[in-house]
């Protein structure tokens, strides 16, 4: 298996987290999409528990990226530390001081959603997250080109 996953017969796959339950899906495992001429699967990745979606069942499909910014407190005895060996007890204390508070943390989480029509007529969304880092976008533009969706010009997958 090379650097992407491809599941045998398909054109193109890759490995999702599934956000929240749909359908006999549960949230929080991770899902082989595999794409295929007329259709694709979703198949629990360590299991026999599978999904078919038809192409022309699909309205859109949403690949893109959300900053999620966290605040943690700052480690004062790692700072107090990090100062007494540079510059010794009043560093320590300096070091210390500096500690307080908190400081900002970005995080970037990657979604995959999938609209589509389902059998008897209602229209759902079924929410992956792509937490391999933006590996799942040519499956995202792959899909689009096989449901025949429209990519608008100033957004580049």
């Amino acid at each position: 298996m090379g650097f992407f996953r491809k599941t045998k017969g398909s054109i193109i796959s890759d490995a999702f987290m599934l956000i929240e339950d749909h359908a006999n899906l549960k949230a929080k495992l991770m899902y082989d999409i595999a794409l295929y001429e007329e259709y694709l699967t979703i198949k629990l990745a360590f299991g026999k528990q599978e999904a078919t979606l038809s192409y022309n069942q699909i309205t859109d499909i949403f690949y893109g990226m959300e900053t999620e910014i966290i605040n943690e407190k700052k480690s004062s005895i790692g700072r107090a530390f990090a100062g007494g060996l540079l510059f010794g007890g009043v560093g320590a204390i300096v070091g210390a001081v500096s500690g307080t508070g908190t400081k900002e943390k970005k995080k970037r989480h990657f979604y995959f959603i999938i609209s589509y029509t389902s059998s008897n007529g209602e229209e759902k969304i079924i929410q992956f997250e792509d937490t391999r880092l933006y590996r799942g976008t040519q499956v995202a533009k792959k899909l689009k080109e096989l449901c025949k969706i429209q990519v608008p010009e100033s957004v580049q997958l």
